[in-house]
């Protein structure tokens, strides 16, 4: 009983229970009943049909709520990735690991040269083929190559909603990676036994085209391409008679624009866009050292690339690098050239100067009459009270 008077109750009847109770001329056994319940919180509630009662509870629990976001958040897949480069070949390394613990691991030997920074890249790129492929809906990439997080990192943006629409990227060191550079440097190996376990990747991902859409040539490779490829020459005439004095230096393999070298292979020519990159990777890149700028340039092209003002560039791009500027010896030449001055004996050449005037001295001397012999160095000084013509 004292339950039931510390909370409400609620009689669920199809019968006029409240009507009756509630009638003052209510007496015998109905009047007893009533002042006994009269003491606690009795709420009568109409009976409605079990039936439909039944289907409204089974349809309201089984009902989505449009209004409200039901999906569960996804969890994300860790992708390991690395590349490598050497003398012997270009390969990438990838592990992906699925949130249930499950691991898929790829060794990929590239099919064509690359350099450290570009078979990273690849590998970038061979690793989300690979997830797409697994059907990943978010990702988080694992790298060791600073120069592909910092580009990629707060700058990517998923434009197709399809690809991927949770992205991540972070840089770890070669340690945490330590798997996917395994795989990297297996794959790089021209080693016939280990070609059993490696993928091939015949070409690039990404091809950069040799000409602006339209046709319509804005930069000295491409010009060379088009006359090459149609004889269309520029309407500039100092440009035309450039191009036919100088275009059997260069030749069209593949699509790429080449020049000839006496001592070096055929030098792959750089459209603008991407020189800045070709600076940045050998220069500052995994193997980079952070040399001068002639020797920057003389390293750019030993390593198969050209461009006619590849010296000037590399020079303005080492003076514009920080560390270069931070970590640089502080020049110690003089701020002019120095004029060697030929004495053969002693007080055969002089050097004289007058100073002042200064606060007046003894006998009115204010002025200072300074003589230099130029062989010894001697010094001589003589105080003047006044300068005049007939004095000097």
């Amino acid at each position: 009983m004292p339950y039931f008077q510390a909370h409400p109750v609620e009689v669920i009847t199809d019968q006029p229970l409240r009507q009756i109770l509630s009638k003052f001329d209510v007496v015998g056994r109905l009047l007893k009943w009533a002042v006994e319940l009269g003491e606690h919180d009795v709420r009568y509630v109409p009976r409605t049909a079990i039936k439909a009662q039944s289907v409204s509870d089974f349809i309201a629990k089984l009902t989505q709520i449009e209004d409200v976001d039901l999906e569960q958040p996804y969890e994300a897949w860790v992708l390991h990735v690395d590349g490598s480069a050497n003398s012997k070949g270009v390969g990438a390394g990838l592990v992906l690991l699925a949130p249930d613990g499950r691991s898929f691991e790829r060794s990929l030997r590239f099919g064509f040269q690359a350099t450290s920074n570009e078979a990273e890249y690849e590998a970038l790129l061979a690793g989300l083929r690979l997830a797409r492929e697994m059907q990943v809906v978010a990702i988080h990439v694992l790298t060791d190559s600073q120069l592909v997080a910092k580009q990629l990192s707060g700058g990517y943006e998923a434009r197709d909603p399809i690809m991927f629409p949770h992205f991540t990227l972070s840089n770890v060191s070669r340690g945490e990676n330590e798997r996917a550079d395994a795989l990297a440097k297996l794959a790089s190996k021209s080693a016939p036994e280990v070609w059993l376990e490696v993928e091939e990747l015949p070409s690039r991902a990404i091809k950069i085209k040799a000409a602006a859409s339209g046709g319509v040539p804005i930069t000295w490779v491409q010009e060379l391409l088009r006359f090459k490829r149609d004889r269309t020459l520029p309407p500039d005439e100092a440009t035309a008679r450039r191009l036919r004095r100088t275009h059997a230096w260069y030749s069209e393999v593949s699509g790429w624009l080449y020049k000839r070298s006496f001592t070096y292979p055929l030098l792959r020519c750089l459209e603008p866009d991407e020189v800045r990159t070709v600076l940045a990777e050998v220069h500052e890149g995994i193997r980079g050292e952070h040399i001068g700028g002639r020797t920057l340039a003389h390293k750019i092209l030993s390593k198969g690339y050209y461009r006619p003002t590849m010296c000037r560039d590399a020079k303005v791009y080492v003076q514009q690098c920080s560390s270069c500027q931070e970590h640089a010896r502080a020049p110690r030449q003089p701020a002019v050239p120095l004029t060697p001055i030929d004495c053969a004996w002693s007080f055969a050449q002089w050097g004289l100067d007058l100073l002042g005037p200064f606060p007046p001295a003894s006998g009115q001397r204010k002025y200072i009459i300074v003589g230099v012999d130029y062989f010894t160095k001697w010094v001589k000084a003589e105080p003047l009270a006044t300068i005049m013509e007939r004095e000097n």
